[in-house]
């Protein structure tokens, strides 16, 4: 079967575009050498390529994992597999400044399109602070809210439209407004499935291109604060972050908990002009100190920086050693959860390594585990207590996956297997490692 799936495949994509054997291996991360492994990997260029390779998965019987990077972090979930690799969808952003909209393939780097963006004085909204190469596509598709700007909202709440090809191989451009035939403001009261096609990694259908609202870019500086790591400085530090940002002061207030200390990482922002910045840094500064964190000077992000030029002075948060948890969580449950994981964290012999960023209505958090596989770390061995706290997994992934539909009603079971079978009738996104 295995040389007929090629030949298919090669006949739709090309060559360059399909890997097996020992190279799909090593894409993947398993042995080269060994015999396990997913049958191919492909990278399609376009909504048309994918759907092709979803009829080859769906007529070969043959379940199909959307990847944005691989080797992937957990290669077993790509055992007997097609893979399909989103990270050749490509197209380049094509911003729309009247409508102040940008859209982009799946796979270009959150990065690039900011760079392109901030050329035309805008910015897109909830980008992570350190760009580590995650494309756009991977980020929707994990529920990821990001970090910069979230003060103003989260990635998600950007999209606009997108297009997408569904398991059961229909191609299709998403949005309330599309629907009409209309601009990108007219989505509510019409039907649009998109919100719950957004995050649900690549299990119902495959992301090709998104349309994003885009915003002035305003004039920001940083500052930061390095505290011994202790409960109470996390606690000032995380009442002052969201005193700041409920009151619109900053867009960006980032924690990192690493090796005994506690980074603050403050972007204070304003729309109103350059010269109202250094009443608003001043006015950040007083509110920290109120909480005792005094924040070092700021230091204003060059304009050459907001024309996307040059990187600025965007804090480098500490690099991902293995895998890590990613959690939602709102501003009432932030102290529950906060216990639970210092428990989890102190169960497994480990101290806490924990990154924050604060919104205005919830906080991110990102769990650093210690180890090169998830399984075996008490956090996501005991995920259902984070869960039972307050928190909401940000992309529940095989191993997150039976802890979140526990906890998911019947009614809501009943819908999304509903939406699995409208969406992909044959199983061929969602049959290896079910719909949640």
């Amino acid at each position: 079967m295995a040389g007929a799936v090629h030949a298919d495949l090669v006949d739709r994509l090309g060559r360059d575009r399909v890997a097996m054997g020992e190279a799909a291996r090593r894409m993947a991360g398993f042995d080269p050498q060994g015999r396990e492994g997913p049958v191919a990997v492909v990278r399609p260029s376009n909504a048309e390529q994918v759907e092709h390779v979803l009829r080859i998965g769906r007529l070969r019987h043959l379940p199909v994992e959307v990847r944005s990077r691989l080797p992937a972090l957990l290669p077993d979930d790509l055992r007997d597999t097609l893979t399909l690799d989103t990270s050749g969808l490509n197209r380049p952003p094509a911003i729309d400044i009247g409508r102040r909209v940008v859209t982009v393939g799946a796979g270009v780097e959150a990065a690039a399109v900011d760079r392109a963006t901030r050329q035309a004085r805008l910015c897109l909204r909830g980008l992570p602070a350190e760009f580590s190469g995650e494309t756009l596509g991977a980020l929707l598709a994990a529920g990821e809210p990001g970090e910069l700007g979230l003060g103003d909202g989260s990635l998600l709440s950007e999209v606009v439209s997108a297009l997408v090809v569904t398991g059961g191989g229909r191609i299709l451009r998403l949005g309330g407004s599309d629907l009409l035939g209309q601009g990108p403001w007219l989505g509510e009261g019409t039907p649009d499935p998109l919100s719950i096609l957004m995050a649900s990694e690549g299990r119902l259908a495959v992301l090709c291109e998104v349309t994003l609202k885009l915003h002035p870019a305003p004039h920001v500086a940083w500052a930061s604060a390095d505290l011994p790591l202790e409960r109470k400085h996390l606690l000032a530090a995380l009442s002052a972050g969201r005193a700041a940002t409920s009151a619109r002061m900053t867009d960006a207030v980032l924690l990192h908990e690493a090796a005994g200390r506690l980074r603050i990482d403050v972007r204070a922002a304003t729309w109103r002009g350059e010269d109202d910045l250094p009443l608003v840094t001043e006015r950040v500064r007083a509110g920290f100190r109120r909480h005792e964190v005094e924040l070092h000077p700021f230091k204003a992000e060059e304009s050459r920086a907001r024309l996307g030029l040059q990187p600025g002075e965007w804090p480098r948060a500490p690099k991902l050693v293995g895998p890590a948890l990613d959690l939602r969580v709102s501003w009432p449950d932030v102290a529950a959860v906060l216990d639970v994981s210092d428990a989890l964290y102190a169960e497994a012999g480990q101290a806490p390594a924990r990154q924050w960023a604060l919104g205005q209505g919830y906080v991110r958090l990102r769990c650093l585990l210690d180890g090169a596989t998830t399984s075996p770390h008490p956090l996501v061995l005991r995920a259902a207590h984070l869960l039972d706290a307050g928190a909401i997994p940000i992309g529940t992934g095989s191993r997150l996956r039976q802890s979140a539909r526990d906890r998911i009603p019947p009614a809501v079971k009943v819908l999304l297997a509903s939406l699995a079978r409208t969406w992909d009738p044959d199983g061929v996104l969602s049959s290896k490692s079910g719909l949640l």
